[in-house]
This record gives C-alpha cells, sequence and structure tokens, in this order.
C-alpha cells in the first residue's frame, strides 16, 4: 500500500516536472550562449546576469535532486534504449561501437521513471 501511494506521488509531479525541463533547457542555452571571456569585471551588468543566471540554474537543480529528479548525462556509457534516444551515429574508430560519445540534450529521471530520455550520438566504426 505504502508503496503504490508513493508510485501515485511520483506519478502525479511528473507532467510537472516535465514543463520544469523545458525551463531548465532555457537556462542551460542562455548560459552557454555566453562567452567566458565575456563576463569580466568590465562589464557588471553582464557579470550580476550571468552569475544570477547560474545561481537559479544551481538552484534548480537542487530542487530537482530534492524531489528525486536527476539528470541522464551518458557520455561513455553504453547505450540504453530505456534511458537513451539515439539521434544520430557517431562516426570514431577510436571509441567503442554502442557506446555514447555525444549528449545533444540531456535526459532526467524522476526516482526510477525516465521521464525524458538523454539525446544522444552513438559510436559506430567506419
Amino acid at each position: 500500500m505504502q508503496k503504490q501511494i508513493e508510485e501515485a506521488r511520483v506519478f502525479g509531479i511528473q507532467k510537472f516536472c516535465k514543463d520544469l525541463l523545458d525551463v531548465a533547457d532555457v537556462l542551460g542555452s542562455a548560459l552557454s550562449s555566453v562567452p567566458k571571456e565575456a563576463v569580466t569585471a568590465d562589464n557588471p551588468h553582464l557579470q550580476n546576469l550571468y552569475t544570477g543566471l547560474e545561481m537559479t540554474q544551481a538552484q534548480m537543480q537542487a530542487v530537482f535532486r530534492r524531489h528525486g529528479l536527476t539528470q541522464l548525462n551518458p557520455i561513455g556509457l553504453k547505450f540504453d534504449p530505456n534511458e537513451h534516444q539515439a539521434v544520430f551515429v557517431h562516426h570514431d574508430a577510436t571509441k567503442e561501437p554502442g557506446t555514447v560519445a555525444v549528449v545533444s540534450k540531456i535526459g532526467y529521471k524522476l526516482k526510477d521513471r525516465t521521464i525524458r530520455p538523454a539525446m544522444v550520438g552513438v559510436v559506430e566504426r567506419t
């Protein structure tokens, strides 16, 4: 009975969590669009904005973890169709075939349930 209650609670917040992932993606894109060398004391407005975005992203990830939402960033791991979605093939003779070489979009799990698979490029030897 207790397990069913917990599963119902997790399922209940799943859609909300999925919606928040879009916000997390936008924050990540905003941060990665600013070159690190542009964030200097010479430009205090940009520096403050960038710092605020970093703090917001860190706080959001902490809230995610507190509620059991964890990132899937499987670079170097064996491709797992339960957690990853192959979106392209990456040709590399130096890496093990079937492993993840590139992550184009971070995936997420809510407790043990994948709510968004990581979008990945999988190694294939040429």
